[in-house]
């Protein structure tokens, strides 16, 4: 089971079990994914579109999770309430998916956020030149994982945005990646990245406030002109970028991404509200 597990508990088919028991459960399969959730106040962000995106994962490997989606959803919940509703992220593993009834493990995995400096100012980045074989699924790819920590570290950046062979920046390694010019956003189109649940609502956002969103190529030699860059995802949010490699961007000054971060937070706090229990 993943070094990442933490807290008192987790759950198997149904089950809340002490962590001190993890190491009796083997998550090893071909066909595995994988979701990331949010906890904030005892609430699991966007669960429903997370579960969701569970099943499309699933579907794109020919396989599915209906029979077992009710015992996830129902999982989670007993899982946070077992913990005590950590701030936590929480990871649910889906594995066996050959099966007819796949088997999952739901546990908060440690999580860390970027400070309120990172927001106030932006991070480093670095350009990678990777490519997901699958980037509409959310599958474990374990040597994809270590290839980017190795990078990072070398580089002492807090993301990697990946370079496919056509020289485009399709999406973060953890992360989807905008671009702002002309008071647009542009991003990737949606057939080479994963669909974070983020960048749905940064759709929603921008509709809704009447900012201009398009899905297009970002080849490399576009940078030049942007006017700023900000990457999405569960733990990082809205978080503006003020470097990609040795290119700097005023991204924490733009008024388009400040719009939105203030957006996306108020969102999240009135998810918070609505579902709350």
């Amino acid at each position: 089971m993943s070094s990442d597990i933490t807290e008192s508990y987790f759950v198997s088919e149904n089950r809340i079990i002490p962590v001190s028991e993890a190491s009796a459960h083997s998550t090893g399969s071909s066909r595995t994914i994988y979701e990331v959730i949010r906890v904030i106040s005892g609430v699991p962000l966007f669960l429903e579109r997370h579960l969701e995106r569970l099943e499309a994962s699933a579907g794109l490997v020919g396989c599915s999770i209906q029979l077992v989606a009710a015992d996830i959803e129902k999982g989670v919940i007993q899982l946070i309430k077992a913990n005590g509703s950590p701030d936590k992220n929480v990871k649910i593993i889906v594995y066996n998916l050959e099966n007819g009834r796949p088997d999952y493990m739901i546990y908060f995995i440690k999580s860390s956020y970027p400070s309120s400096e990172d927001y106030r100012k932006g991070v480093s980045t670095i350009l990678l030149n990777e490519e997901r074989a699958n980037p509409n699924a959310k599958i474990i790819n374990s040597s994809f994982k270590e290839r980017v920590a190795s990078a990072l570290s070398d580089a002492m950046a807090h993301e990697a945005l990946l370079v496919n062979s056509e020289n485009e920046i399709t999406e973060g390694s953890r992360s989807n990646i905008f671009f702002v010019k002309n008071d647009a956003v542009l991003t990737a189109p949606k057939g080479n990245v994963l669909i974070g649940i983020t960048r749905v609502c940064v759709f929603e956002l921008c509709k809704s406030l009447g900012i201009e969103i398009m899905e297009k190529p970002i080849s490399l030699s576009m940078l030049k002109d942007m006017d700023g860059v900000f990457m999405t995802g569960t733990s990082p949010k809205l978080l503006p970028i003020r470097s990609i490699d040795d290119m700097s961007f005023a991204s924490s000054d733009n008024k388009v991404i400040m719009t939105l971060m203030k957006a996306y937070d108020d969102m999240l706090k009135e998810y918070i509200k609505s579902n709350s229990r």
